[in-house]
């Protein structure tokens, strides 16, 4: 009887390991993540247009895109051939493979500058901080965009105040339509978007812009936040940046003074 009842356990035993490695040799490929698709844009600024590319690693894979900002699913458009980008876009992607699973998202902004509108001089008030002091007022104007690691990335400049005030001569004349204001949001390191964002040309308000609060911790990145502006000819210009007062309830540093951080204004 006991022999009877060690075979059974045996066999019980053997179904099960045979069992598992049928389900390991199956299975793996549907618990690894691919690796995010590399993008190259010929110039995150522009004038005409930009050439977008991806890459991948793994056969057989694809992308998928969209250029509205909004997430990449399933009935996104399949990336074929480089893309010739001629507006401001937000660009997000992912690679796919039927045997894994899907890679993260990734995301790059492309944006579209006015012709024959380049900022001449900038003006900046109050100083940034010595910590975070970027490239001086003029680095506003380089095109030279700001990583999302900002910690040794020496375009970015830092405050902590209530009022950021950039004056802008601009070339004769030059036609502007909008301002895009690049920004970073961490705020793991208690660094914020703005509240609002103003535009004004000799002491006349044309242009503003209110941003929404977060209410919960948002994915860190450099973003462009637009302002739209009376379309006009313009010499000079003066952007006022209202920086949060205090940092939201729902965060570890609730009530006290967050950090914005900007490295280029551009003109539209």
């Amino acid at each position: 009887m006991i022999k009877r009842i060690f075979y059974s356990i045996a066999i019980v035993l053997l179904l099960c390991q045979a069992c598992i490695s049928q389900n390991t040799e199956n299975a793996p490929t549907a618990l690894f993540q691919l690796s995010n698709p590399r993008v190259q844009v010929s110039s995150i600024f522009f004038d005409s247009y930009t050439m977008l590319n991806f890459s991948v690693d793994m056969p057989n894979s694809i992308i998928k895109y969209t250029l509205d900002g909004s997430s990449v699913n399933q009935n996104a458009k399949v990336f074929s051939e480089p893309l010739k980008i001629q507006e401001s876009a937000v660009i997000k992607a992912k690679m796919f493979h039927r045997d894994y699973k899907e890679s993260d998202e990734v995301v790059v902004e492309v944006v579209k500058i006015a012709k024959n509108s380049a900022i001449k001089q900038v003006a900046i008030k109050p100083e940034p901080s010595e910590k975070y002091s970027g490239m001086g007022a003029m680095g506003l104007s380089d095109l030279k965009k700001g990583s999302a690691q900002f910690a040794g990335d020496k375009q970015w400049m830092g405050f902590q105040t209530e009022k950021i005030t950039a004056s802008l001569q601009l070339e004769k004349n030059s036609t502007v339509n909008k301002i895009a204001v690049s920004v970073l949001t961490n705020q793991s390191n208690w660094i914020f978007a703005p509240g609002k964002i103003e535009v004004f040309n000799e002491g006349e308000l044309i242009g503003e812009r209110m941003f929404a609060k977060s209410e919960q911790e948002t994915p860190n990145s450099p973003t462009f936040l637009q302002v739209p502006v009376s379309t006009g000819m313009y010499n000079t210009l003066n952007v006022v940046i209202h920086p949060l007062s205090e940092i939201p309830a729902w965060h570890q540093g609730k009530g006290t003074t967050p950090w914005f951080f900007i490295d280029e204004i551009i003109t539209q």
